[in-house]
């Protein structure tokens, strides 16, 4: 190994010139393929605070209709929609429901100094879904939803910026205009995790639902769910079990039928919403794109390098080395020098990724600034196991067919030059 890799430092000094194109070109490719990586990866797996993300499943908002004339349709679910069709399905640990996040003016009602903050209300389970770092205090109870009570759970950067301190448990502010008391801080949470973000939780509002839903027999209103799945339950069998309840609710109407269409898994939640589409599929064939074209435009450069060292392969097989050992030495040496393009592919990734996290993460529902990718997210092992492995595939594809091509020539006439 140590004399392989002794070798390859001397080629790579005789060849700077195809020395440096070979890094850079292998490091603009792992650098593209990276970046698609870090975005599946970030989006898909499971990472706190969203630790059950292969677990999940969620809801569309459905819609209302009138069963007579299938006029006056609406969009959104209300509670007597959400219970039949989601409560107590097999299969299916537990069931909350939220609110998109809206911007909020907050501010303490001895101040005229008003903040704008990312507001979501939840239900009283919500906190049992993800893995929030409370700091502070608790999760607000189901008593105090139940009472309808104003009550938060605020992010550490809100209880800074609001009073100073995150030991904020029992002051209160004023929450679009409600004086609204503070029950418990928790770690921020990364805008990167779409439905875990927030700067402030709030219960979810019963009240409004109420009157949304009064004039659509109580099936409409402004209810998104999320279902917690059972380890080995079939997304499947869950649209299929949630679809019979539905044409028994509808059949029980008077007035208005109610249909929820959309229940996605996670990953189908993030890509391609509602489209008949293969997230892992589209990405699988993007990444195999992006490492097969460049690694044949480097692969013309191996095979033409590999001109200049047929008589010293010629040699190697004449003094009785096999075709696959030479193939073998000949990879390992190219290896170094991918493995160097690959290291600095990967911290270009890291830092296009950083750049421009705003427009490769970003959604409509939160502060694009909000968005941080910090060394916890982007220096995993898994990401330097990946990027190792990138190497080696790109490698294969350049070197593999130069290399085949050079152990075939004939022994005798290449010494001879001919």
């Amino acid at each position: 190994m140590k004399q392989l890799f002794s070798q390859a430092l001397h080629l790579m000094r005789q060849n700077p010139f195809y020395t440096v194109i070979s890094i850079i070109g292998t490091a603009v490719t792992i650098a593209f393929v990276m970046v698609v990586v870090m975005i599946y990866d970030f989006r898909t797996t499971d990472m706190s605070p969203e630790s059950d993300r292969s677990h999940i499943m969620y809801t569309g908002h459905g819609k209302t209709y009138r069963k007579l004339d299938h006029t006056n349709g609406n969009t959104g679910m209300g509670r007597m929609a959400f219970e039949p069709l989601l409560t107590d399905l097999p299969g299916v640990k537990e069931v909350t429901w939220f609110q998109g996040v809206a911007k909020t003016p907050c501010n303490l009602a001895a101040s005229n100094e008003t903040f704008t903050y990312f507001v979501r209300p939840v239900a009283a389970n919500w906190f049992r879904f993800f893995d929030y770092e409370f700091i502070a205090g608790r999760p607000f109870t189901q008593e105090e939803y139940d009472a309808r009570r104003w009550v938060s759970v605020l992010t550490e950067s809100v209880a800074l910026q609001l009073f100073g301190t995150t030991d904020a448990v029992g002051k209160e502010y004023m929450n679009n205009f409600s004086p609204t008391k503070v029950v418990g801080v928790v770690k921020d949470v990364n805008a990167i995790f779409q439905t875990a973000y927030a700067d402030v939780f709030i219960p979810f509002s019963l009240k409004n639902e109420d009157s949304y839903s009064s004039w659509t027999g109580g099936l409409g209103g402004i209810r998104l769910g999320l279902l917690k799945l059972e380890p080995g339950t079939s997304p499947d069998a869950i649209r299929r079990e949630v679809q019979r309840r539905q044409d028994r609710l509808n059949s029980s109407t008077a007035e208005y039928a109610f249909e929820l269409n959309e229940l996605y898994t996670h990953d189908e939640y993030t890509f391609f919403r509602g489209k008949d589409i293969s997230a892992p599929l589209v990405y699988g064939m993007l990444v195999m794109i992006l490492l097969i074209v460049p690694a044949i435009n480097i692969s013309g450069m191996t095979h033409a390098q590999m001109q200049g060292r047929i008589t010293e392969i010629a040699v190697r097989k004449a003094y009785g080395a096999s075709r696959a050992s030479v193939m073998l030495r000949l990879f390992s040496e190219s290896l170094l020098t991918t493995f160097l393009g690959g290291v600095l592919g990967y911290l270009l990734s890291c830092l296009m990724v950083c750049v421009g996290r705003a427009w490769l993460f970003g959604s409509g529902d939160v502060e694009l600034s909000g968005i941080s990718l910090g060394g916890g997210l982007l220096l995993r092992p898994g990401l330097f196991v990946l990027v190792f492995a990138v190497c080696v595939v790109f490698n294969l594809l350049s070197v593999l067919l130069p290399a085949w091509i050079a152990t075939r020539r004939n022994i005798a006439v290449t010494i001879k030059g001919e």
